[in-house]
């Protein structure tokens, strides 16, 4: 069911604006006491068709993380501007050292091909994501960008799916 469901999100949202979509997004992200109260926040950079958080990465208030793929698993390194390379499915990944203690991060954006209003979220089926959250301390927020149309009633969610704090859409807001 899953597998169904992604596919037909991925096939929808190439044909949404991207741009326009990701631009209210972001206002709908930046409007949030969450965010505003967030000094240390891990994003994901935006690989094609996907909301872009390109606007929160590149926010000087804040302290950013990004992910690098690590075999299976996902390190977390620092953004620095200018020490970026290509990694694994040719996304762009720092190049920092990595953190070893997630004690001081605030919150996550977390990238998903469909959501439902639960909170849960369907990736792109490699589970980097799904290890990666069920080890970060249940303090940190966890967001999910999302076009609104691709919000889904039930995306019947695994066991070890890990459920989302807040989902933000080009359109509104979801507290679950």
């Amino acid at each position: 069911m899953k597998n169904e469901l992604r596919k037909a999100a991925l096939i929808k949202r190439k044909t949404l604006d991207c741009t326009s979509c990701s631009k209210k997004a972001m206002q709908n992200l930046f409007s949030l006491q969450e965010y505003k109260n967030s000094k240390n926040i891990i994003c994901y950079y935006p690989i094609k068709y996907e909301i872009s958080d390109m606007d929160c990465i590149n926010d000087k208030t804040k302290n950013i993380y990004l992910p690098r793929v690590n075999g299976k698993e996902l390190e977390i390194c620092p953004y620095q501007k200018g020490k970026m390379k290509e990694g694994c499915f040719k996304i762009q990944e720092p190049s920092t050292e990595k953190i070893t203690s997630f004690e001081n991060i605030d919150m996550i954006i977390i990238p998903a091909v469909a959501a439902d209003k639960k909170g849960f979220r369907i990736g792109y089926g490699k589970g980097y994501y799904d290890r990666f959250l069920l080890g970060l301390p249940k303090k940190i927020i966890k967001i999910i960008l999302l076009y609104d149309e691709l919000l889904s009633n039930n995306i019947f969610p695994d066991i070890f799916d890990i459920k989302a704090d807040i989902i933000v859409t080009d359109r509104t807001v979801y507290k679950i």
